[in-house]
């Protein structure tokens, strides 16, 4: 069967392509280096109609992979991208959290979706989970911009920036990530009705897929009567609820209580998570199976609670 397309697609990088110029500032390198590199074949490239070289995220990861950017850059080229990559190397053997927050928070806030791929992937490749990844350096960093936007510290650009270079690595990354086999179970997905927060509910769905979920993803500012008719529709053996902020709570109360009703109807499991549902009176309001307090909670929820051997009694 087909993977199911998801309501809300983030823009991915894999398609994007980086300048000489582009590329150059982001390695610290000068542009004649990167057509040195493009010339000698080192380093891939397509070519516009009009010429001019541009490069793939994949072309600029291999060559890093393959160590070209430290075995050809020269002089002050050489001695700033080896700091670069040293300073990442050594945040990562030494597991400093707080040096691998700053250097992603650095690439998020300035739309360096490369830098931010590349450090996600490194992270993965020297054994850290993808839970942990997300726990101890995308939600730490993301808290802190939306906290740093809320004070007026940052434009609302950057952090636009910032959810658009995490939204492209973790999907860069979870493509590359081993899955288990489908098993079956359908999962619907999705944040209440004014809240556009979509980067926890997307870590939540890459979650699920990795586990062998089949996920639909509602996405962003869906109305509860919305999730209800697609409970009624798809009869799905979960339903998460991501909320970052709630509005009009009288009438969260009524809608949720008929969705309410029909979950159980059709036997779906509820989890809620997010920090609206710190709010006493919002968690009230949520009647629900599980509250997942972050992803490694989440993780280990769905598999105590659905295990591969039950699978035969869906």
């Amino acid at each position: 069967m087909p993977r199911p397309k998801r309501a809300t697609e983030p823009t991915l990088s894999q398609s994007q392509t980086y300048s000489t110029a582009e590329v150059a500032k982001m390695w610290a390198v000068s542009e004649s280096s990167v057509k040195r590199w493009s010339d000698s074949g080192l380093l891939s490239c397509v070519r516009t109609p009009g010429g001019h070289r541009r490069f793939t995220l994949q072309a600029l990861l291999d060559f890093q992979r393959a160590g070209g950017l430290l075995q050809n850059a020269d002089g002050a080229g050489r001695s700033q991208a080896t700091a670069g990559l040293t300073q990442l190397a050594q945040a990562l053997a030494g597991r400093d959290w707080p040096a691998l927050q700053t250097l992603y928070y650095d690439a998020a806030v300035s739309g360096d979706e490369a830098a931010g791929v590349a450090l996600l992937e490194q992270a993965y490749q020297s054994g850290i989970s993808t839970i942990e990844l997300s726990e101890r350096i995308l939600t730490p960093v993301l808290h802190l911009i939306g906290e740093r936007w809320r004070r007026g510290e940052l434009n609302i650009w950057e952090e636009h920036l910032a959810s658009q270079v995490t939204l492209a690595a973790t999907e860069h990354l979870h493509r590359q990530l081993p899955r288990a086999p489908s098993h079956g179970r359908l999962a619907l997905c999705g944040c209440p009705e004014g809240d556009l927060h979509q980067i926890a509910l997307h870590l939540v769905v890459e979650v699920l897929e990795t586990e062998g979920w089949r996920v639909l993803s509602l996405g962003p500012n869906t109305p509860l009567f919305s999730f209800t008719d697609a409970v009624q529709r798809f009869s799905p053996q979960l339903v998460c609820i991501s909320a970052t902020i709630v509005h009009d709570l009288e009438r969260l109360r009524r809608d949720y209580g008929h969705f309410y009703r029909v979950a159980r109807q059709h036997a779906a499991r509820i989890v809620i998570g997010g920090a609206a549902f710190a709010d006493p009176q919002v968690h009230d309001i949520f009647t629900h199976d599980f509250h997942a307090l972050g992803l490694a909670d989440f993780l280990e929820y769905i598999r105590r609670e659905f295990p591969p051997s039950d699978v035969s009694a869906i």
